[in-house]
């Protein structure tokens, strides 16, 4: 069995700026009540941990002949690479365990493996070396 590799997730601006205003705004309501600045301070840095250790979590694994996909909500998912019928680079903004908009959107040859139609929607950090690793294992794949 092959050694794992693991594929954390491209994060785009936008990630980091979400932190960014919920701190903002978790310090806002504590100044307009009135409150302690000390509650501000709790509550944005429990929320920010809460949302860095989330946002980071976020990583791709191809194992083997299975891909693995896993957030902080989320145990491993796994996925038979043997399965993918295309892989193609988009940059949509659809629901998915990504944290960019540069994508990998992967179909399945067996539509019960994600129960939809639609596509798998990742965002491994090095798009190229992702899918070039998938074909290594499924030359069946097709790249568009």
């Amino acid at each position: 069995m092959d050694a794992a590799t693991v594929y954390k997730s491209k994060i785009d601006w936008w990630i980091p700026a979400i932190v960014l205003f919920t701190v903002a705004v978790a310090f806002i309501g504590p100044i307009i009540d009135g409150e302690i600045f000390v509650v501000g301070i709790v509550v944005a840095a429990s929320l920010a941990i809460l949302e860095l250790v989330m946002f980071g979590s976020v990583k791709y694994q191809i194992c083997g002949d299975r891909l693995g996909i896993r957030n902080f909500f989320y145990r491993w998912e796994w996925f038979p690479i043997s399965k993918i019928s295309e892989v193609k680079k988009t940059s949509g903004i659809l629901s998915a365990p990504a944290l960019s908009t540069r994508r990998v959107s992967i179909k399945f040859s067996d539509r019960k493996i994600l129960k939809s139609s639609m596509p798998l929607e990742i965002s491994p950090r090095d798009r190229d070396a992702f899918i070039a690793r998938l074909t290594q294992i499924n030359p069946g794949i097709l790249v568009k």
